[in-house]
C-alpha cells in the first residue's frame, strides 16, 4: 500500500508542539482522519508511543491500547454550556 501523499498535514516541529499536550490522562477524540472504524471515537490517553509523535490511547470500550500518531488525536474539550 502506498504511503499518504497528503502534504497539507503539519511539519514535525509543529507536531511536537501538539505533543506537550497530550499527556498521559488526557481525553481524546480520534479524528476523522483517522478512518471509519476509528474516527469520532473517545478515549483517554495511557503513554507515549514508540515516537515522539505517538501515544497510547485506550479507547472506550476496549480491553486494549492502540497507538496512534499525534495527527489523529484531538484533545476532548467540556462543553460548560451542557
Amino acid at each position: 500500500m502506498p504511503r499518504s501523499t497528503n502534504r497539507n498535514l503539519p511539519k514535525s516541529a509543529d507536531l511536537l508542539v501538539i505533543k506537550e499536550e497530550l499527556m498521559t490522562g488526557r481525553r481524546i477524540v480520534v479524528a476523522s482522519s483517522a478512518g471509519l472504524r476509528l474516527s469520532g471515537r473517545v478515549g483517554i490517553i495511557v503513554g507515549r508511543g514508540g515516537t515522539a509523535t505517538q501515544v497510547r490511547v485506550l479507547i472506550e470500550g476496549t480491553k486494549r491500547f492502540v497507538t496512534l500518531h499525534a495527527r489523529y488525536v484531538d484533545l476532548l474539550t467540556l462543553n460548560p454550556n451542557r
